[in-house]
């Protein structure tokens, strides 16, 4: 493909598409239980081919479905809301200090990307609770509406409340919880907002040289794989969501833009992702630095890629990327040597859609020793959570209580209670 002629999407045409997909009822169908009946071959191809079924006395999918993770993150987010929650509001606020202040830098609800984090968090709790956790999803969805901002004709969550700048990797992001909170409350309100949403994201393919989508909305800048990447994910569940085609374009669009050879942006001995890359005068220069996230959001996509499409070239490279993940990042203790934001929950969200697929108990054990870690060494004597996961935190107090920190250990756990669920009789070991 020649990148830098590559097609791009206006933002005029993405507004087209959402209302196009409301006046179709694609939203209202999906809302209704499920998306509209594909024609044979897209049918076909939309479901994966059967993955084999686990061992039932493989010790690692016995030991994970005995862990306590929904014990885990219900502690997780009852601290969150002791801590951080705004008095009176259904928003959070980005830290608190040891003399007791609850704000922020620049006000005093935290910023738009660890409160994507939170939302994906209940998103996940209330997939397994509901009854507990739906209620609180719902409201903090809708509180997110203090960062949404319609500029230019399209409407995307800004970095603060009020009038402040918009990222598009940011938004992104909130793709991601705004479709699975509508699969959680069936409630088309979120699915149409995510579309809207990754209509804003989209707008900056045709500002970003060479492909893929640059980072902030006023700024020039290169192409980054921590929005493409997510933008990838956010696309296709759009897609599983709708069976609008137009979303799986563009999806496969950006993915192809991840693993091109001509890009380089993808390490072609490991499978794993830096972070930038920029294009000018034909050429490609690559910012170097390899952190979790950056890898987790393509496998996640190269899993989605293959349950759409059944290519098995899809499910082989998320097998390579989660191997190398597994080389590059984990302990032998089990830790993660990377941070809570920046790949922690992320990546077991990867290494968890793999399993479900592959049914490779490597990745449930990875997740599980992660998490056992974080939790019996790597929280505060008061059960708070800082930002590396690999750092041994007995008996040591945190200075300062942070939402971008917290938010992704109550995501990681609930997520793999989901997952247990799914491989427990019994349901999620250790539930509230």
């Amino acid at each position: 493909m020649d990148w830098p002629t590559c097609r791009r999407t206006s933002p005029g045409r993405w507004m087209a598409l959402i209302a196009w997909a409301a006046g179709a009822g694609l939203l209202a169908q999906a809302a209704a239980g499920g998306a509209p009946a594909p024609a044979p071959a897209a049918a076909a191809a939309a479901e994966s081919p059967a993955a084999p079924a686990p061992a039932a006395a493989d010790g690692a999918v016995v030991a994970f479905a005995r862990t306590p993770f929904a014990r885990w993150g219900a502690e997780t987010l009852a601290q969150i809301e002791k801590d951080l929650r705004l008095p009176g509001r259904n928003l959070y606020a980005e830290y608190t200090t040891p003399d007791g202040k609850r704000g922020g830098d620049y006000g005093d609800a935290s910023f738009v990307w660890p409160a994507g984090f939170q939302l994906r968090a209940l998103a996940a709790a209330a997939a397994v609770d509901p009854a507990a956790y739906r209620g609180a999803l719902i409201r903090f969805a809708d509180a997110l509406d203090a960062y949404w901002k319609v500029r230019d004709g399209a409407g995307g969550y800004m970095v603060l409340p009020g009038d402040s700048e918009r990222f598009y990797d940011d938004n992104a992001w909130i793709v991601l919880g705004l479709v699975e909170t509508f699969h959680v409350t069936r409630e088309p309100r979120f699915l149409k907002r995510a579309a809207e949403t990754l209509a804003f994201v989209a707008g900056s393919e045709r500002k970003t040289p060479g492909g893929g989508l640059r980072q902030q909305e006023d700024k020039p800048g290169r192409t980054s794989v921590c929005t493409t990447a997510p933008a990838a994910v956010g696309a296709l569940r759009l897609y599983r969501a709708t069976r609008d085609p137009r979303f799986l374009a563009m999806a496969r669009r950006w993915y192809d833009w991840l693993t091109s050879k001509e890009v380089g942006v993808q390490g072609a001995d490991d499978g794993l992702f830096d972070d930038q890359a920029g294009y000018a005068d034909g050429t490609w220069t690559i910012v170097r630095g390899k952190r979790a996230y950056n890898s987790a959001l393509p496998m996640q996509a190269a899993v989605l890629l293959y349950q759409v499409g059944g290519d098995a070239r899809h499910l082989a490279e998320a097998r390579r990327m989660a191997a190398s993940a597994l080389g590059r990042w984990f302990e032998p203790s089990g830790a993660l040597r990377e941070t809570g934001q920046w790949g922690g929950s992320d990546l077991a969200d990867a290494l968890l859609d793999l399993y479900l697929v592959d049914r490779d108990p490597r990745w449930l054990e990875a997740v599980r020793r992660m998490l056992d870690y974080l939790h019996t060494r790597g929280r505060d004597p008061a059960g708070r959570y800082g930002e590396d996961w690999h750092v041994d935190r007995t008996g040591k107090p945190l200075a300062k209580i942070h939402l971008l920190y917290m938010a992704p250990a109550a995501r990681a756990y609930w997520r793999a209670a989901g997952v247990a669920a799914t491989i427990s009789p019994s349901g999620p070991s250790g539930g509230p």
